[in-house]
């Protein structure tokens, strides 16, 4: 986790005077509790794109990330690591931490029938990543100019990767634009499949494919297609509907709590 901590760090540091990155401001490697995410039964990751400007209000900049804010702007320096752990893992606690939940939620609904939960509220503890770069911008991702996009794209994709492969998850569950799977580049083992539909005039699906990481662990990638939020036109039973149908998919008879 150093290693990746490091990273971060440095493309931050690479990337801190464009004008499109928020400032001050940290890079976000993952958020949720790993320590817990580690000892849960089924490990799960959400996908997104990029961390949002509202991570970071103006006063104070680091509400939402406690043990970031008492070493602040030491931490801006690339050092206080454990601090910086710290703020990760205690994120989604609420106090004394101030987390982003009208965007989460649209993902804790799904987590819920997984028997998973941000919050620490479920046996199992699911973290989210960010796909595209672990650096909040201003404008968000579908309005930065491509130049942006393919600057921030050349350091956070590859690291995406690395945090994947030392997570080593079960599933995986991303909400994003189709195109932007294919950036992900682990080996494919099969097709897409659907293994859940939201019977409405717009049928809503949710596809699964099987990925091999780089350590050999076969990984459940489930998709489902993004509005402004995750699973955004889909109600908040379905949502649950569709983590309980993932969990039957994949563990039919079995508890995973």
């Amino acid at each position: 986790m150093e290693e990746l901590i490091r990273e971060s760090w440095r493309i931050y540091r690479s990337l801190e005077d464009r004008p499109f990155v928020v400032m001050p401001s940290m890079p976000i490697l993952f958020f949720g509790d790993s320590s817990r995410y580690f000892s849960s039964r089924l490990k799960v990751l959400t996908v997104g794109l990029n961390p949002s400007r509202i991570e970071f209000p103006n006063k104070p900049r680091f509400l939402r990330f406690g043990t970031a804010h008492m070493v602040y702007p030491r931490i801006l320096e690339g050092v206080c690591y454990e601090e910086y752990l710290q703020a990760l893992n205690g994120y989604f606690l609420q106090p004394p931490n101030h987390p982003y939940k009208s965007w989460f939620n649209s993902f804790e609904r799904l987590l819920t029938g997984l028997d998973c939960s941000y919050y620490g509220t479920a046996t199992n503890s699911a973290l989210h990543t960010d796909l595209c770069s672990p650096l909040a911008t201003d404008p968000t991702w579908n309005k930065l100019p491509r130049e942006a996009q393919i600057e921030l794209l050349q350091f956070g994709v590859p690291l995406w990767h690395s945090l994947v492969d030392h997570l080593s998850p079960d599933v995986i569950v991303a909400s994003v634009a189709r195109s932007h799977l294919d950036r992900i580049s682990f080996s494919s083992q099969n097709d897409w499949t659907i293994i859940h539909t939201v019977d409405r005039n717009n049928p809503y699906n949710v596809e699964v494919r099987n990925l091999k990481i780089t350590n050999g662990k076969t990984v459940h990638l489930i998709f489902g297609r993004a509005a402004n939020k995750p699973f955004g036109t889909v109600s908040n039973i379905d949502k649950r509907k569709i983590g309980l149908a993932i969990k039957d998919h994949f563990y039919p008879g079995q508890t995973v709590e």
